[in-house]
């Protein structure tokens, strides 16, 4: 592209979606949570006002140019570094990426405003809607995701289960745990009653692998995540890493291309090879200039060298 991105990042590699171009519709970080896993940080204020934040005509013009970029997407996914939903224009957003491209077009939300009639309206045109529901409790509903005080989890939980009942589109739900917070046996046999309810098509299974928002978020160990995944049932999987298949790109980047990722998240190289279909030394190379700059920093995360802006 010929500008600096403002809406778009990646391709990113999902370990759901594949290769996913991220798209952001929020400014960073409005979002009705503060969740204390959330690798994209601190929620500043915690709004529940929808709002056209961003224009879509303007989002929809960098969408449109970057995919004639990426011919291997695998999905463009609404997300970013908020709640996606938040913003007014989200359906038209949607219809207007789908007029564009045949590349899926998937949601990640965090399923707060789901009870809204008009937010459900909004995203019935998606190919894959993902809400997440961490608890379904209040007391830990509060210690995970610390809502804005307006939310209460009874509420979330009928929209969801509102939404799957009017949509005709794949819904896939994700939780995700953190260690002694609500990966407890009361709390998941609880979360399997409100699931069993809901009956979406896919309960993906997650936990902390990226650097959270608060850093006493630590993960809940893969023989645990089994041991939930047999008590929440059969449509449960356990999401893993994602693997690199696609074949990376012989170019070179004036570091734009990182500096626009890793103002969304902190990644790895290897995460960085695969987003960027580049090859590991240019992206070392580059690193190492962005390092030497003091545009960026890196730290250690169970036991992975992340990097991200200063």
């Amino acid at each position: 592209m010929s500008t600096q991105r403002k809406y778009t990042f990646g391709p990113v590699p999902s370990r759901r979606l594949g290769l996913s171009l991220g798209v952001d519709v929020i400014p960073k970080k409005l979002c009705t949570l503060d969740c204390v896993y959330c690798e994209v940080g601190v929620t500043d204020k915690r709004g529940l006002a929808r709002k056209e934040y961003f224009l879509a005509k303007d989002i929809l013009a960098e969408v449109k140019e970057v995919i004639a970029e990426y011919p291997n997407l695998d999905h463009i996914t609404i997300s970013g570094s908020g709640e996606p939903t938040l913003n007014s224009k989200i359906g038209d957003i949607i219809r207007g990426i789908k007029q564009m491209t045949t590349v899926p077009v998937a949601v990640l939300t965090n399923g707060t405003l789901l009870d809204d009639p008009t937010v459900r309206r909004d995203l019935m045109d998606a190919d894959i809607v993902s809400p997440s529901l961490d608890a379904v409790t209040p007391e830990v509903f509060e210690k995970v995701d610390r809502p804005n005080p307006k939310l209460r989890i009874d509420n979330i939980i009928k929209g969801i289960r509102k939404f799957r009942q009017e949509y005709r589109g794949r819904m896939w739900m994700e939780i995700l745990f953190v260690a002694g917070i609500n990966d407890q046996d009361d709390e998941v046999y609880k979360m399997k009653q409100v699931i069993d309810e809901i009956q979406p098509e896919k309960v993906h299974l997650n936990t902390v692998i990226r650097p959270p928002a608060y850093l006493f978020a630590q993960p809940t160990s893969q023989e645990r995540l089994k041991e939930i995944q047999k008590i929440l049932g059969e449509r449960c999987e356990i999401v893993g890493i994602f693997k690199e298949t696609h074949t990376t790109q012989a170019h070179t980047t004036d570091g734009q291309a990182i500096l626009a990722l890793l103002k969304r998240r902190a990644m790895t190289v290897d995460q960085m090879t695969v987003s960027l279909e580049m090859k590991k030394e240019e992206i070392v190379g580059s690193l190492d200039q962005l390092l030497q700059g003091k545009f960026i920093k890196t730290y250690t995360f169970n036991g992975e060298e992340y990097f991200q802006v200063q």
